[in-house]
């Protein structure tokens, strides 16, 4: 499942800041679509800065409130939904600064007000959960087949954002048509247990508990990293465990093709999902709306649809994404 970008063209005017939040520059989760924003905000002929909102809600706050401080033309803030820092966009709309949500949600999806200028609708025909939904949906599809239909899971949910629980629900719902699995256990992470260092013992204690769970299913790549994949490791039990990801970083394709504890991931394009979010602020300051990014989702596994090595710094399909947005935007 994977799209192509937008054709409907917009010249790219450029000029002024663009103001990037990262969700927090120590996850290539959250590194990689901000490397994205920067080099298309640039090739947009946009000035641009980056500020390291560092996994804290407190954080992305004061990032968007620096974009404001300093005028910026638009302020892209990646991987976040927009409940946590609602006063700061609050801010940004009374300076009539525009705001995009370069792979998080409105706050709208939860009863909320609008307060994203504009948000990525990844791919045409899909709302945001349906989306999410699809990537838990083909976690569970990998693990049935790896287990022969006798899942035994321990699995991980992201509690920060909204898209933590779709892609759950679409995990247990996609299992749940497995007459020989089961979801043992659910361990909820937060950004929290990320930054204090506090994962992977957290994700150690609850694999003690569940010495029969045969796979592993965690919403973040980024968070092998932090302690869950050496968890794993320590556990003695990499033979016996499938362990999938999502999102599709370098290293965890890395970590795959080396058989090192993680066996596969759910991948997009997060560089993509930058070019996207810059595709959005450049329709928006023009008074247009955004349009689909045409961002899919691909299973990876050592034997299936790995990238070749050193072809790309995150996981990318074979669509010239850069190219098309140039196109699209009038420039050569």
């Amino acid at each position: 499942m994977v799209g192509q970008p937008p054709t409907k063209t917009i010249t790219a005017k450029g000029g002024g800041l663009a103001w990037v939040v990262s969700c927090g520059e120590s996850l290539e989760t959250c590194a990689t679509p901000t490397a994205g924003a920067l080099a298309a905000a640039k090739a947009a002929g946009f000035e641009t800065k980056l500020c390291d909102g560092k996994l804290n809600p407190q954080g992305w706050s004061e990032c968007i409130r620096q974009g404001i401080s300093a005028k910026a033309a638009g302020i892209l803030i990646v991987g976040q939904d927009c409940a946590s820092f609602q006063a700061a966009l609050r801010e940004a709309q009374a300076a009539k600064i525009p705001t995009i949500g370069a792979g998080g949600n409105d706050c709208d999806v939860t009863g909320g007000q609008k307060l994203f200028s504009a948000s990525i609708q990844k791919m045409p025909g899909m709302t945001s959960e349906q989306w999410w939904n699809q990537m838990g949906a083909l976690q569970a599809d990998w693990i049935i087949g790896r287990t022969g239909g006798q899942a035994q899971v321990l699995s991980t949910m992201f509690t920060d954002a909204i898209w933590g629980d779709w892609i759950q629900d679409g995990f247990t719902q996609r299992l749940g048509t497995c007459a020989g699995c089961k979801v043992l256990d659910t361990v909820q992470i937060s950004n929290q247990d990320v930054a204090s260092g506090q994962l992977g013992q957290k994700f150690s204690t609850a694999l003690l508990k569940q010495p029969t769970a045969n796979a592993v299913n965690f919403p973040i790549d980024g968070w092998f990293f932090t302690g869950l994949g050496q968890a794993v490791r320590s556990s003695g039990r990499t033979g016996d465990l499938r362990v999938i990801g999502a999102f599709g970083d370098q290293g965890n394709l890395r970590a795959i093709a080396e058989n090192s504890g993680q066996d596969a991931t759910v991948a997009f394009s997060a560089e993509w999902d930058g070019w996207a979010g810059v595709d959005a602020l450049i329709r928006v300051l023009a008074g247009q709306d955004a349009q689909p990014a045409g961002i899919g989702l691909q299973a990876i596994d050592a034997d299936r649809n790995m990238p070749q090595s050193g072809t790309s710094f995150a996981y990318n399909p074979k669509v010239d994404f850069e190219a098309a947005y140039k196109s699209a935007w009038g420039i050569s």
